[in-house]
């Protein structure tokens, strides 16, 4: 009978603990059986869970079809995605009958909140992996000629393109990543990592990014800028001086206005906290005193001026700077409402330059 709390020993991030803490994990795994030829997971599927293989074995499929590996008892498979929360990069169907314990995302959690080493551990590792990336990109980049625009490129079958986009986040690209899938291309602009714009027929960002989810096939290249010499010291004499940074707290529902905000104003060196609804932002006060915090113009619940006035109500709160950040289709009604908002400002959606002229003006 496999040993439950050795296979666990075997997984990297929980090596390092006692007895206990393996027990109080254990106690929050839950037995599953797959039969033979079933799929356990599939590529583009949440990340929210983690496999123990205790009997059987299980294979992993590139989304062409070709098996990558096999893993059988004693051994696991998304424990990388629990921290992450990125979609499956690959399937992984029962080879023969099987038997799982299964440790979701809830309840890691849970884990990790009682046993915070896990986060460094796993951090490290998927430093670790960044370093082993980064040193592939540069040996890559030293095969490429002065002034040619190719760069690392392939197939959307080997890579989703969660995965290639998170690649250049990662990596810090300034330049383009051009993804073609049948007759339409999409091209996606990067500053230092930093997602820019989307374009892709008339679609907005958001639209463009969710069309792009369901490409399985297709082609991408990505084109970094060629950086020169000329002209650097005159840029160097440009620098100002470095500003005030602050705790910024971000909700809005779009993943892609919460990514370029985070990137933009980390990159500043402001503490940056992003949620996508007003009840995880309300969650966040308690544990964290904003200087700024950045809103969207409504929600499903309530309007983005009822949000602040509701926040404001609490005296500890009604200091606070809010920026509400608005789009081509908001009311007039609703713009004039957020100008009778004190100590608040409206910026653009797209104008992510002016939200941290902003967001500096307001920390002062």
């Amino acid at each position: 009978m496999i040993q439950i709390g050795e296979i666990l020993k075997q997984v990297p991030f929980f090596r390092s603990l006692g007895r206990e803490s393996i027990d109080f994990i254990t106690e929050k795994l839950k037995f599953k059986q797959f039969k033979s030829n079933s799929t356990i997971c599939k590529t583009g599927d949440p990340g929210d869970k983690m496999y123990i293989v205790l009997s059987g074995k299980v294979a992993v499929t590139a989304t062409n079809g070709e098996i990558l590996a096999h893993i059988g008892a004693g051994n696991y498979f998304g424990e990388m995605s629990l921290l992450t929360g990125e979609p499956r990069s690959a399937t992984v169907n029962a080879a023969e009958d099987t038997e799982t314990f299964v440790l979701e995302k809830d309840d890691f959690d849970v884990i990790l909140e009682k046993y915070p080493s896990i986060s460094i551990a796993m951090s490290k590792i998927m430093s670790q992996r960044l370093r082993d990336t980064n040193a592939v990109v540069s040996e890559k980049a030293k095969q490429i000629k002065s002034g040619a625009p190719a760069g690392p490129s392939g197939s959307l079958k080997d890579k989703h393109i969660t995965e290639v986009i998170g690649f250049c986040e990662s990596n810090s690209l300034t330049g383009t990543l051009e993804v073609t899938h049948e007759s339409d291309t999409a091209v996606i602009t990067y500053d230092k990592g930093v997602l820019q714009n989307i374009k892709l027929k008339n679609f907005n960002d958001d639209e463009a990014l969710d069309q792009m989810m369901s490409w399985e096939d297709g082609q991408f290249i990505i084109k970094p800028k060629i950086i020169s010499f000329e002209g650097s010291k005159d840029k160097q004499a440009e620098v100002t001086p470095a500003k005030k940074t602050g705790s910024i707290l971000v909700i809005n529902h779009s993943m892609v206005v919460r990514k370029v905000i985070e990137k933009n104003l980390s990159s500043l060196g402001h503490t940056v906290k992003t949620v996508d609804s007003i009840t995880d932002g309300i969650a966040s006060l308690k544990s964290l005193k904003p200087d700024v915090i950045i809103s969207d113009f409504k929600y499903d619940e309530i309007s983005g001026y009822e949000f602040c006035q509701q926040i404001r109500e609490n005296s500890s709160n009604n200091s606070i700077p809010f920026i509400f950040i608005t789009d081509s289709n908001i009311d007039s009604d609703v713009m004039k409402q957020l100008k009778t908002v004190a100590n608040s400002a409206i910026v653009d959606s797209q104008d992510v330059n002016h939200m941290a002229a902003t967001v500096e003006k307001m920390i002062g």
